[in-house]
């Protein structure tokens, strides 16, 4: 069935769930891109956070047979998928059939199954939409500028989801459907679903990331802080083994995912953001028996380890590199331009496009330009993404490439 979808390319390019070189972060990637790009062009836009009453366990089966028909999923297939619906559907039901050495694996394959078929049966929603539509699975958003007559196209388009999901059974949980105004000179327009009036937020988590109506990434650093710290307190407190091994092993198992997970979106270009977040690795370096009266960056040369706001100009350029050669099922012309001509290097020089504001100018599509730009042909020219991160490495450790402050 997945081979089917993806040969003839049947889910909508908004699905970023569940399809092949698409994930969460090309999501935020795609949304921020945009947005960003909105503002800075002076059109404010407003985002709507739509939430689904029913989830992959509750689909009105009659009505996903037949969107699998219409997407062309026929025969002895759609046969073994309502017999397997009817199944899972009874209460009675046990797994305890199959072999116990196996039920993990029986209901890892279960739950990518129901993913599929859901991806699939929500597919249609993008034809209800005139402004833009973001899909994770379950999770949606919509959004569109809104000057004039734009307000109004959105309120249409929430009219029309309303339709769509009482025709498709997959009602929405109108009260946790949620709006946020973005840009200057934003007419903060009150948007209706079911004669419910959605709530306005400033900031909401989005793949556990915190978006600001400000674009602006200072909450998402304190709270990534916050959570790093606490970790590291932990283990200060739990554990007496101080010894370079235990103590890195546990900082990068356990704290260091908190300051670099989707760093790509966040990356902050604030010196007292920036700062915020060294500081925690800073701590950590501390508790290492023998550190004391090092410098900072002796600690991290001899720790084997990378400050880390070079490690988010690292995480940018491998997201570069993967949305330039078609790692990612993105459209690249959306993020870059490359440059005509004949300058000195490799020959996928950027193109550094015009901005007005900050947000814009720190945005990933332009931030990592000049790094990118500076790197040597033999590291751009690699074939894999795992040859072009061992070409990279040395280049950051060189100063190659340049702090975004």
């Amino acid at each position: 069935m997945t081979e089917h979808l993806e040969r003839y390319k049947l889910i909508k390019g908004t699905q970023h769930g569940f399809v092949r070189n698409m994930s969460c972060l090309t999501n935020l990637l795609t949304f921020m891109e945009e947005v960003t790009n909105y503002t800075d062009s002076g059109y404010p836009a407003d985002v709507i956070y739509l939430d689904f009453q029913r989830l992959f366990d509750k689909f009105p089966q009659r009505r996903l047979l037949m969107k699998l028909d219409v997407h062309g999923i026929v025969g002895n297939i759609l046969m073994w998928t309502e017999n397997w619906l009817s199944i899972e559907s009874n209460e009675l039901y046990s797994m305890h059939v199959f072999r116990m050495d196996r039920c993990n694996e029986w209901n890892t394959t279960r739950i990518s199954f129901r993913s599929t078929l859901f991806v699939t049966f929500i597919n249609d929603i993008y034809d209800c939409v005139a402004g833009k539509i973001l899909k994770f699975a379950d999770d949606t958003k919509t959004y569109h500028t809104v000057i004039s007559v734009d307000v109004s196209a959105l309120q249409s388009d929430l009219s029309n989801l309303v339709a769509w999901s009482k025709e498709c059974q997959m009602l929405f949980n109108v009260e946790k459907c949620k709006v946020m105004h973005i840009g200057y000179n934003n007419v903060q327009a009150e948007y209706v679903m079911n004669d419910v009036k959605l709530e306005y937020v400033s900031e909401e988590k989005d793949f556990r990331v915190i978006i600001s109506d400000d674009l602006k990434s200072r909450k998402q650093c304190s709270e990534a802080m916050k959570k790093a710290n606490r970790i590291l307190g932990m283990i200060k407190r739990n554990f007496a083994d101080r010894s370079r091994e235990t103590i890195i092993s546990l900082y990068k198992t356990l704290v260091r995912l908190h300051l670099e997970y989707f760093s790509t979106i966040w990356s902050p270009h604030y010196d007292k953001n920036i700062k915020q977040i060294e500081s925690v690795q800073r701590r950590a370096t501390k508790l290492v028996i023998g550190m004391q009266g090092l410098q900072y960056n002796e600690k991290l040369k001899q720790l084997g380890l990378m400050q880390l706001e070079r490690q988010r100009v690292r995480s940018d350029l491998i997201e570069t590199f993967k949305t330039i050669n078609g790692e990612y099922d993105l459209n690249r012309y959306l993020f870059f331009q490359l440059e005509e001509g004949g300058r000195k290097g490799h020959g996928q020089k950027l193109f550094t496009r015009r901005f007005r504001l900050d947000i814009r100018k720190c945005a990933f599509c332009n931030r990592v330009v000049d790094n990118w730009n500076s790197l040597s042909a033999s590291c751009i020219n690699c074939n894999t993404i795992n040859t072009f991160k061992k070409h990279l490495l040395p280049e950051l450790e060189l100063g190659a490439v340049q702090f975004y402050s």
